[in-house]
């Protein structure tokens, strides 16, 4: 259950201004993801950013570090730093509007990692249908190229020589993009939405889509949604947004040290590690099983279970002229509340 926005900003203000922050810190933190660029490479290389051969001189192993700290600085721009505005500007407790503020409690954390870990087959399947579906020959060229790109990007980030590279990588590119994502989408967006429509599932449907479609990957787009929608359901039913964190985290993590595991010191990883097809009926029973310990989740977190979707007035704060209800709210009298 979420706090009412103190300041009374109507739900089409509260999206505005998030989506305002995070245009902003889309702006803001391309400019400054480049400066670790300027140990590596001259002013004359960054000139010619928008040139074919830009991305060759970026793309070397030399790069490694300054790419990871570009990755960094860009999320905490971009999804971090927004999302975390916004809730300092609409709500008088930020962090507690966001879901940062709740307890975490051994069990559900367990039940959490088990849904993480059975939702792998479901979400390589839903790769494999992708490809799968009639796309023209352009398009699959077009979509390719794309994951191509981006696995070239992540291949040296993720560059792992030794244990203490592999340990930069699980921080850099399992960690903080799972606590700057699940901050904007599932604390931020999410959050938002369901409050607005009063509608939670639709709301997390929404916001696994702009979630996937964010990440640019056409061939993953429908695995991307599917681990949204696992990600915003952990929230919805606890909001408890240190859980979807850890989920988020999970899933990168996994993927990372696929990578360790089966990459020699020195060698490039293989990418195709990360996305190797399982059949349909394995990503069905995947599914089944998913849907068995979302109960399960549903048991053990019956505690933190707190009506998601629905407001109420923060103690000690007086609300009135409220565009949300038909007559004024107060703490001591919430009225239709």
């Amino acid at each position: 259950m979420a706090h009412l926005a103190t300041k009374r900003i109507s739900y089409w203000g509260q999206l505005g201004i998030l989506t305002a922050f995070t245009g902003v810190g889309l702006l803001i933190g391309t400019a400054v993801s480049l400066l670790p660029l300027l140990g590596t490479m001259g002013l004359e290389d960054l000139k010619s950013i928008s040139t074919p051969g830009f991305m060759d001189k970026l793309l070397q192993p030399s790069n490694a570090s300054a790419l990871r700290w570009m990755n960094s600085i860009s999320t905490l721009f971009l999804f971090f730093l927004p999302a975390m505005l916004y809730a300092y500007l609409c709500h008088k407790k930020a962090a507690l509007h966001l879901g940062l503020r709740q307890p975490l409690q051994l069990l559900p954390v367990g039940v959490v990692l088990l849904i993480m870990f059975a939702s792998l087959p479901m979400v390589s399947a839903l790769q494999e249908l992708t490809e799968m579906l009639p796309w023209s020959k352009a398009s699959r060229i077009t979509f390719q190229l794309a994951e191509d790109a981006y696995n070239r990007q992540v291949a040296v980030m993720a560059r792992m020589d030794n244990f203490t590279d592999y340990l930069l990588s699980l921080l850099v590119i399992a960690l903080l993009p799972a606590l700057f994502e699940e901050t904007l989408f599932r604390g931020g967006l999410q959050n938002l939405l369901s409050r607005w429509f009063k509608m939670p599932v639709l709301a997390i449907v929404v916001t696994a889509i702009v979630f996937s479609a964010i990440h640019g990957s056409y061939l993953g787009f429908l695995s991307r949604f599917a681990l949204g929608f696992v990600l915003g359901w952990i929230f919805y039913r606890t909001g408890n947004l240190w859980l979807s964190i850890i989920g988020h985290f999970f899933n990168n993590a996994f993927a990372i040290t696929v990578l360790y595991i089966t990459t020699k010191p020195g060698q490039k990883p293989d990418m195709s590690k990360m996305d190797e097809g399982l059949p349909l009926w394995a990503g069905l029973a995947s599914m089944v099983l998913v849907v068995a310990l979302f109960y399960l989740f549903d048991k053990v977190s019956v505690k933190e279970i707190d009506q998601p979707g629905e407001e109420k007035p923060m103690p000690g704060v007086a609300y009135t002229d409220n565009p949300f209800e038909e007559e004024p709210v107060s703490y001591n009298n919430p009225g239709k509340m």
